[in-house]
């Protein structure tokens, strides 16, 4: 086995073994190698020497890529904490220490960086790369049906870490609540969408500035107070898979003088109300585990839990063996 890092002759080869290692449900399959490339190696924080590639006899079995979280403005990147993006062994050669080789060279390289933590998975809003053909609406981890989780806990000292919730609906077998104030917010509310997101952070466009999204807020009719607002974002690539149109919907945000009125709830239902008639069938969003507040939030709107997207953490405390 050979480890090196990237040259500019390997996307064609990592597309071939992205569609070769049954990534699970989450992964986005049957899109062409450009799009593979925009979303692994064109962003603007990518480092060749991140992306660690491992040969057998000159084949690609399987490669690493390393690469950090955002700073706290999300202007740029925090060099402190390092993040494990990607990691994929061929299935003919997995159980070889291939994938204990990769991720110990990824190791080395988020060190000699300046890195002192390590994060397998990355975690929500934290990696920023292949959002857009894994885990959904985006890279929040690895999903924990098909990750083996074992080798990094039992032979490279990782720790649990972050869980990542992914709720998602149905919009054509599932129901919208029915409620008063419900009724009440409907009549009250007006809804306004906007195309523009020029008011987004460095790291927001880095990771979605190519896919389609619109802002949706919610206003009082007297006053044009906003008071909910969110996202929604593309997810044509997981067309092939799913079998279905589907759209992420994330940055849900309340004003703290408009909480515990309903206005979220009304918020989300009336996005999918407007995008069942737009014939999306399919709407997920992914939540921290411990945000009960969200979680509460999205199953009384009828969205329900249908998988988790793990992390693991390791400090990096010196050289990497």
């Amino acid at each position: 086995m050979k480890l090196r890092v990237y040259h500019n002759l390997d996307p064609p080869r990592l597309h071939q073994l992205w569609h070769s290692c049954r990534l699970g449900p989450n992964a986005a399959e049957g899109f062409p190698r450009d799009l593979f490339e925009l979303f692994s190696v064109s962003q603007p924080c990518f480092d060749r020497k991140g992306l660690i590639v491992a040969e057998v006899s000159g084949r690609v079995v399987g490669f690493v890529h390393a690469g950090f979280a955002p700073n706290r403005e999300e202007s740029g990147l925090d060099y402190t904490r390092g993040q494990i993006c990607a990691l994929m062994v061929h299935p003919e050669f997995r159980r070889q220490g291939i994938g204990k080789a990769l991720v110990r060279e990824a190791e080395q390289y988020l060190h000699r960086e300046g890195a002192s933590t390590v994060t397998a998975g990355a975690g929500l809003n934290q990696n920023g790369f292949y959002c857009g053909i894994y885990g959904g609406l985006e890279a929040s981890g690895f999903c924990s049906e098909e990750f083996p989780a074992g080798f990094l806990t039992g032979k490279l000292g990782y720790q649990p870490g972050e869980r990542t919730l992914v709720f998602r609906r149905d919009l054509k077998r599932s129901r919208d609540p029915v409620s008063a104030r419900l009724l009440r917010h409907r009549r009250s509310l007006s809804m306004v969408i906007t195309d523009r997101n020029l008011s987004e952070s460095w790291w927001w466009f880095s990771r979605f500035g190519h896919l389609d999204s619109l802002r949706f807020d919610l206003k009082q009719r007297d006053s044009e107070q906003v008071v909910a607002s969110a996202q929604i974002i593309g997810m044509d690539l997981f067309i092939p898979k799913w079998g279905v149109r589907s759209v992420g919907l994330r940055g849900v945000n309340v004003p703290e003088e408009a909480r515990k009125q309903g206005y979220g709830q009304s918020l989300l239902l009336e996005i999918c109300r407007r995008l069942r008639n737009e014939s999306v069938q399919l709407v997920e969003a992914h939540v921290a585990d411990q945000n009960t507040p969200a979680t509460q939030l999205f199953r009384s709107s009828g969205f329900e839990c249908r998988c988790e997207l793990l992390t693991w953490t390791r400090t990096l405390d010196g050289p990497t063996g």
